[in-house]
């Protein structure tokens, strides 16, 4: 019967009977496969990001572990550590007070300390109020504490009196060497660490059993709520170790784990979640826009299809072979508009659509290559600051050696007459001065500098980037041109930052010249007009395109291949250049060389000169009945500065250290203390403290020196004690001028 009333029907009626059966049918399957794959998508997405987090939030715990072991592996090094724990018997009241002090100086929420031997178990102990009891601590952690008692260095975490704790434990060593005891620390997982191991996007609980005892929920009642969903989720499977729960009306995806580092069962629960409440209201939305589409379009093709079959048949077909190129990918189709009618503005449509997919798109790569460069920057710039803090570490002890080679050279020539030994021996000297001065300049261009203006002489700064930059230009057969102007008036100028840009642009021109050039040659230029100082860097190299020349200091913008450059070098020189109040071009011949030229304004004002005062004249009345303690670490260093001052007739004791300069403190007076500032054990600074509370008098005749990077602190310590440091390396002159200086205004 339905056979024959549908024989019965028109063809449009027919035709419109199908569509509408298929335009009813399709939305709706296809709204439930959407469905369907949105909401596993969905959880996939949200499981994925806890999966994250939880990796990330365990490599904050190992880390912090890490920290606390490294920390506190240098202080069980210190003399005060090995000496107490040498005794031949463990003494308690010396190590209580020495944890006591411990205690005192260790900052945040570090609450327990623990002294331990094999033979005598725990010696002594320290806590902060209201921290657990020693003894519990000590069983809590003696799974640790007996690694470190083997000579090993453990860490792990435990949950105590309510409270979750980081743990460390570190082998002590005696003065010899030999294993002494352990050294067991606990600090407090309170409520800061707890907000820098909280990720963003990320709800957690830490628990201890079935407590909670941390929780980033901003209502106790969510938390509670979510860990009766998990304890009775493990309750039904045995050992849950991800769920779904709800709380506040939120739904989470949860994801439990145990921490405890070599404490094993000691450690803590924790419970990650990610709500997906935000996905179920898009989904929610998405089907109800689906829905809207799905009826929209039923009631319009039931309009058009009942008179336009015949007409519309052409440009389906038409639209069916350009969304299938659209679906391929090849957002270029567009359909030939066969009428004015719907169907010409159907084609419309599609065309108007294709070319947003298109611009959209294009957005999304712009958008992708930029979330790489700035990925690549980022990197970068982890790199670079890695490189300031190792070439920082070494440069004490770069420098220290330095100044034996410098000072001994120089007193070498002023005993031998033979000038060719002399010869010889500047050649040391100046080799010497020379490593000094890249120390110096990798310091500068590497450390973090606060933006700062003053007056600054372009010429030495220039030749001071050359000189950084010397060893990789020439090993690239690059000569460098100096056309320097001399006297050129000063400009006002932050000289880190100046550096960074003549540091950028000479790498640019080398990076340009390697490929194409087997002998390079870039010309550095300076010159001033009566308001401006002008910087010029010319190469030899392949020059820049011309359509390239107007965009090379746009961000993001670079020639080279992906993965060599981010685009930012340029953009940053310019904007620094600007801040300066200056301007900076670029010309190219496209195959002849490029020239970037720095147009800097002339300073207003100038600084007067420093006075220097003459060596020579310095050491005219230095040295006889004079008495001078030098202090140091290094034994080379010690009988250098007595060989300088011994020769200007200065009675000259020596002290290896902090500990043995106290001890010629007490049996005399001294005109001149000439101190290091870093040394092992009892430093230069600690020294001089000492002296301000017993002998007042003695600290005003104290002079530092010292090879490594002057912290802001020690220098801020400088100021407000009006004193003075020497840097190493120095020569002799610098050396005896600041010993003149010192003995010579107390003197009078």
């Amino acid at each position: 019967m339905i056979t024959g009333i549908f024989r019965r029907l028109s063809v449009q009626a027919k035709v419109l009977l199908v569509v509408l059966t298929f335009l009813a049918l399709m939305p709706a399957a296809t709204m439930s496969v959407v469905d369907a794959r949105l909401d596993v998508q969905m959880r996939e997405e949200a499981r994925q990001t806890l999966v994250t987090a939880e990796a990330v939030f365990r490599k904050s715990l190992d880390a912090r572990a890490d920290n606390f072991l490294l920390r506190y592996r240098g202080l069980a090094g210190e003399a005060r550590f090995r000496v107490v724990a040498g005794l031949p018997e463990p003494d308690a009241k010396t190590m209580a007070r020495l944890l006591h002090d411990l205690a005192a100086d260790s900052p945040g929420e570090h609450e327990l300390f623990l002294f331990s031997t094999r033979a005598d178990g725990v010696v002594a102990g320290e806590r902060r109020e209201p921290a657990p009891l020693p003894a519990e601590f000590a069983r809590a952690s003696a799974a640790l504490t007996r690694v470190a008692l083997r000579g090993e260095p453990a860490a792990g975490s435990l949950g105590l009196d309510g409270n979750i704790y980081t743990v460390v434990a570190v082998p002590v060593d005696d003065a010899q060497g030999a294993p002494a005891g352990a050294l067991t620390v606990g600090v407090r997982l309170g409520a800061e660490a707890f907000r820098e191991l909280h990720l963003p996007g990320t709800e957690m609980l830490l628990l201890l059993g079935d407590r909670i005892v941390a929780s980033s929920f901003d209502t106790a009642d969510r938390g509670e709520s979510v860990l009766r969903q998990f304890t009775a989720a493990a309750s039904r499977a045995g050992d849950a170790r991800s769920m779904e729960a709800e709380a506040g009306g939120d739904h989470y995806l949860a994801l439990g784990g145990h921490y405890g580092g070599k404490l094993g069962p000691l450690g803590f629960r924790y419970v990650l979640l990610s709500s997906f409440e935000p996905r179920l209201r898009a989904l929610e939305e998405t089907r109800r826009t689906l829905l809207a589409l799905g009826v929209a379009g039923i009631l319009v093709s039931a309009l058009a299809v009942g008179w336009l079959v015949r007409r519309v048949t052409r440009p389906l077909v038409a639209l069916r072979d350009s969304a299938a190129a659209v679906g391929r990918g090849d957002f270029s189709q567009r359909i030939e508009k066969y009428s004015d009618d719907e169907v010409g503005d159907l084609a419309q449509e599609f065309n108007r659509m294709t070319a947003s997919l298109r611009t959209s798109r294009a957005e999304l790569e712009r958008a992708m290559q930029t979330l790489k460069a700035t990925q690549s920057q980022l990197i970068q710039s982890e790199k670079l600051s890695a490189v300031g803090q190792f070439v920082a570490g070494v440069a004490h002890e770069l420098n220290n050696p330095l100044t034996a080679v410098v000072g001994f050279s120089e007193v070498l020539k002023e005993t031998i007459t033979d000038e060719r030994v002399r010869g010889h021996l500047d050649i040391i000297v100046r080799s010497s001065q020379r490593c000094h001065k890249v120390v110096s300049s990798l310091l500068s261009f590497a450390r973090q500098h606060p933006p700062e203006r003053k007056l600054t002489e372009i010429n030495s700064l220039a030749e001071s980037v050359l000189e950084l930059m010397a060893y990789d230009l020439r090993t690239s057969n690059i000569t460098i041109v100096r056309d320097l102007t001399p006297l050129l008036p000063p400009t006002l100028a932050d000289p880190h930052q100046l550096e960074q840009v003549f540091v950028n642009i000479l790498s640019n021109a080398r990076q340009a010249i390697e490929p194409v050039q087997r002998e390079g040659k870039i010309i550095v230029r300076t010159r001033a007009t009566p308001t401006q100082v002008v910087i010029e860097f010319e190469d030899n190299g392949p020059g820049i395109r011309p359509e390239h020349l107007a965009r090379i200091f746009d961000p993001f913008f670079t020639t080279k291949p992906v993965g060599k450059g981010t685009g930012l070098g340029l953009s940053l020189v310019y904007g620094m250049i600007q801040e300066h109040g200056g301007n900076i071009t670029a010309q190219s011949e496209f195959g002849r060389g490029a020239t970037f030229r720095i147009d800097l304004p002339v300073a207003r004002s100038t600084v007067p000169e420093v006075f220097r005062s003459d060596p020579a004249q310095v050491f005219a009345s230095a040295g006889a009945g004079k008495l001078v303690l030098v202090v140091d670490d290094e034994p080379w260093i010690l009988e250098l500065a007595a060989v300088m001052l011994r020769r200007e007739g200065y009675t000259v004791e020596t002290a290896q250290g902090g500990e043995a300069a106290l001890a010629l403190l007490a049996t005399r007076k001294f005109d001149a203390i000439v101190s290091d500032w870093k040394m092992p054990g009892l430093n230069g600074v600690r020294l001089y403290e000492h002296l301000c509370a017993t002998d007042p008098a003695a600290a005003e005749h104290v002079l530092f020196m010292t090879g490594d990077v002057v912290s802001d602190s020690f220098q801020a310590f400088l100021r407000d004690h009006s004193l003075a440091c020497l840097a190493k390396p120095f020569s002799i002159g610098e050396f005896r001028a600041a010993i003149a200086r010192l003995t010579d205004v107390h003197a009078r």
